[in-house]
This record gives structure tokens, C-alpha cells and sequence, in this order.
């Protein structure tokens, strides 16, 4: 599965619905040469209710933003990636 779109809770980036991706999904961009650029946004954990970062992927020629998720087979499943520290580039 290379990209996933939420069905259930509706994920936002100020106002608009975001794609998901996995880093599987990243990884067959890359290999299929699929120009994109990242970026990190701050958000809320649901969990801990501690600001983290969340990695943001676009895709050029997309207009929708992808946010990095785990994979679905995970015993976590298709949740939102979140860091503590943005990682070195």
C-alpha cells in the first residue's frame, strides 16, 4: 500500500483534508522518480496533549499535502508519525 486516505477522522492542514503516506509509500516515490519536497508542521499529540512535530510531504504537480504514517499492518496501525524534535535533515 503506497498511499492511504483517511476515511474515518478527517485529518486537517488548516482547513484541508491530508493524504497519508507511509515510508514505504516515500520510498516507492523515490524509486518510481516522483519529485516531492518535506516539510514539519507543530501539532497538538492527542495522546500526551504535548506540541510535536508531524512530517508533511508534497508531491510536485499535487495539490494535497501527505502526512507520514505508520504502516496500517503496525500493531500502532495508520497513526500520524509524531516527533519530539524535528530530525537533522
Amino acid at each position: 500500500m503506497k498511499e492511504i486516505f483517511n476515511v474515518g477522522e478527517t485529518i486537517l492542514l488548516d482547513g484541508t483534508p491530508l493524504a497519508l503516506v507511509t515510508r514505504d509509500g516515500v520510498k516507492a516515490w523515490i524509486e518510481d522518480g516522483i519529485q516531492h519536497s518535506f516539510r514539519y508542521d507543530r501539532v497538538r499529540d492527542p495522546l500526551s496533549g504535548q506540541m510535536k512535530y508531524r512530517c508533511l510531504y508534497e508531491k510536485n504537480g499535487s495539490d494535497m499535502p501527505f502526512a507520514l504514517v505508520g504502516d496500517p499492518d503496525s500493531e500502532e496501525g495508520a497513526r500520524v508519525i509524531l516527533f519530539d524534535q524535528k530530525p537533522d535533515p
